[in-house]
C-alpha cells in the first residue's frame, strides 16, 4: 500500500502540551497522597521500606512505558520479573536474574521485530511460558534469598533519574518519530521495516531488562521469591495509563510515569494501613486503569488537533487528460473562447474542443483542417471537417449541376423544301388520269410539319414505304 502520509514539522513542545498539561494535575493529587501517607506512618518513610515498594513498580511502569511508546506494548513484565526473583534468589546472583529476563527478552524481541506481529501477542504467551519455568523450577516453592542486601533509596531514586531521562530523550521529535514506528497508522500489518525493528528490540528488549530490575529489587524487599504473580503486570499498566502514556505508542510525558507511580503505590499503601481487604484493593486498582484509558483518549483526542501525528501529502495536480475538455470558458492555447451570440450544440462543450480554431486559424500542427469551420459560418455551427488543400497544382471546379433557373427555349425541327427545277427542265406532266386524288402528300402521307408538298414530278418526301 502506497503511503498517504507524511510526518508533519517538528514540533516537541506542542505535542507534549497535554500531557505536560496533565502533569500539572498528577503533581497535585501525588501531593496530596504522599502528604497522606507521611501523616499516616512516619515510620514507613524513615526505614526505607517505601523506597524498595516505589523503585519495584515504579521500574516495572517504567520498563511498560518504554513499551507502550514504542508500539510493541510487552505484557510479559511481570512474569519475567518473577524469573529474575527466582534465579536472584535460587544463585545468589542479582546480574545473574537479570540476565536471564533480559536472554528471554531478546527472544521476543526478535519474534516482534521480524514478524510484525503485535507486541502484546508475542509477550503475553512468552510470560506464560517464564510463569510455567518459575513453577517448574521451584517446586511451587518460596525460595528465601540469602544475605540480601541492605540498601533502599538508591533504587528508588535510580527509577526517579531512569524514568525522567526516558521522558526527555522521548521528547526528542527524531528519536521519538523512529522509535514510534510501529505505532499503526495505516501501513501494511506484519511488513517489515529497518525502524519497526529497531523499535522492537528497544521498547521488547528494553522493558524486560527493567522487569529484571524490579524482579530484583522485589526480591530484596521480601528476602524472598515465590511462585505466584506478583501482580507487577497490572499495577504498571494502570500506572502508565494513568501517566497518559498512549498503548499506541509514541505520545507520552516526561514526569508523568514518576508521579503516577507515587499516587498508586501511595494509595495502596494506605488501603493497607486501614485495613482494607484485598479486593478493595484490587477494585481501586481497576478503577485507576479505567480511568487511565479515559486519560489517554483525552490525550489522543487533543493531540490530533494540536498536533497531528501524521499529515496528508498534498495531492499533485491532476493534468488535462488528452482529448479531454477544458472547463467551460477557459480558453487557453488550442481551446477557442466560448461561442459568442448563440448556445453551443449540443453534445460539444462550451468551451470547445481542444485544437479547434476559429474561421480563419490555422489548424494544430499535425491535425491539418481538423475542427476548423467554413468561412461566414453563423454562431453555433458544429465544428465539420475539412479536408486539407492538395499539394499539387489547384484542381479544377467540378461541373455543377442543378435545376435549371427557366425553361430552355424549344428548337424547331428542320424544315425541308422542294427543289427548284432549272429552267430548261421541262415542266412536269400531269399525273395520269387513273391516279387516285392527292392528299397533300403523294402515297397518301401526310407532309412534315410547317413544310410544303413536294411538286408532283419531284422526289416524295419521306421515301415510301
Amino acid at each position: 500500500m502506497s503511503d498517504v502520509t507524511a510526518p508533519p514539522p517538528a514540533r516537541p513542545l506542542r505535542e507534549l502540551l497535554p500531557n505536560l498539561v496533565w502533569e500539572g494535575v498528577l503533581l497535585l493529587v501525588a501531593a496530596g497522597v504522599l502528604i497522606t501517607l507521611y501523616n499516616e506512618a512516619e515510620r514507613l518513610f524513615s526505614s526505607g521500606g517505601y523506597w524498595l515498594s516505589f523503585a519495584a513498580l515504579g521500574l516495572a511502569a517504567a520498563g511498560l512505558s518504554l513499551s507502550l511508546r514504542t508500539g510493541t506494548p510487552n505484557l510479559a513484565v511481570g512474569p519475567l520479573a518473577s524469573l529474575a526473583a527466582y534465579v536472584y534468589a535460587d544463585s545468589g546472583s542479582m546480574l545473574a536474574g537479570i540476565a536471564a529476563a533480559a536472554g528471554i527478552g531478546l527472544v521476543l524481541a526478535l519474534l516482534v521485530g521480524l514478524t510484525g506481529l503485535p507486541g502484546w501477542t508475542v509477550t503475553l504467551f512468552g510470560g506464560l511460558i517464564c510463569t510455567a519455568i518459575v513453577i517448574g523450577a521451584s517446586d511451587a516453592r518460596t525460595t528465601r534469598l540469602q544475605d540480601p542486601p541492605q540498601t533502599y533509596w538508591i533504587w528508588g531514586v535510580g527509577f526517579i533519574v531512569v524514568s525522567i531521562a526516558g521522558g526527555v530523550v522521548f521528547a526528542i521529535p527524531a528519536v521519538r518519530r523512529y522509535l514510534s514506528a510501529n505505532r499503526p497508522a495505516g501501513g501494511e500489518a506484519g511488513a517489515f521495516s529497518g525502524a519497526r525493528f529497531v523499535g522492537a528490540l528497544v521498547g521488547v528488549f528494553g522493558s524486560s531488562v527493567a522487569a529484571g530490575l524490579a524482579g530484583a529489587v522485589l526480591t530484596i524487599r521480601l528476602a524472598s521469591a515465590g511462585p505466584g504473580d506478583n501482580n507487577l503486570t497490572l499495577a504498571g499498566l494502570a500506572v502508565v495509563l494513568l501517566a497518559g502514556v498512549s498503548p499506541l505508542g509514541r505520545r507520552g510525558g516526561i514526569l508523568g510515569v514518576v508521579l503516577a507511580v507515587a499516587i498508586v503505590d501511595g494509595l495502596t499503601r494506605l488501603l493497607q494501613i486501614w485495613n482494607q481487604g484485598f479486593w478493595v484493593t484490587t477494585l481501586v486498582m481497576g478503577l485507576l486503569g479505567l480511568f487511565g484509558g479515559l486519560v489517554v483518549w483525552l490525550m489522543e483526542l487533543i493531540g490530533r488537533r494540536v498536533s497531528p501525528l501524521v499529515t496528508a501529502r498534498p495531492a499533485a495536480p491532476l493534468a488535462t487528460p488528452v482529448g479531454g475538455f477544458p472547463p467551460p470558458g477557459a480558453g487557453g492555447p488550442g481551446f477557442p473562447p466560448p461561442y459568442q451570440g448563440a448556445p453551443p450544440v449540443a453534445g460539444y462543450p462550451a468551451g470547445g474542443y481542444p485544437g479547434q480554431p476559429q474561421s480563419g486559424q490555422p489548424a494544430p500542427v499535425g491535425q491539418p483542417g481538423f475542427g476548423q469551420l467554413p468561412a461566414g459560418s453563423p454562431p453555433g455551427t458544429a465544428p465539420m471537417y475539412v479536408p486539407p488543400p492538395a499539394s499539387g497544382p489547384p484542381a479544377s471546379a467540378p461541373p455543377t449541376f442543378g435545376p435549371p433557373s427557366s425553361d430552355p427555349p424549344v428548337s424547331a425541327p428542320p424544315t425541308y423544301a422542294a427543289p427548284v427545277a432549272p429552267a430548261s427542265a421541262p415542266p412536269a406532266s400531269a399525273p395520269p388520269a387513273s391516279a387516285p386524288p392527292a392528299s397533300g402528300a403523294p402515297d397518301g402521307i401526310p407532309p412534315w410539319p410547317g413544310s410544303q408538298p413536294p411538286p408532283a414530278s419531284g422526289p416524295s418526301w419521306p421515301p415510301a414505304r
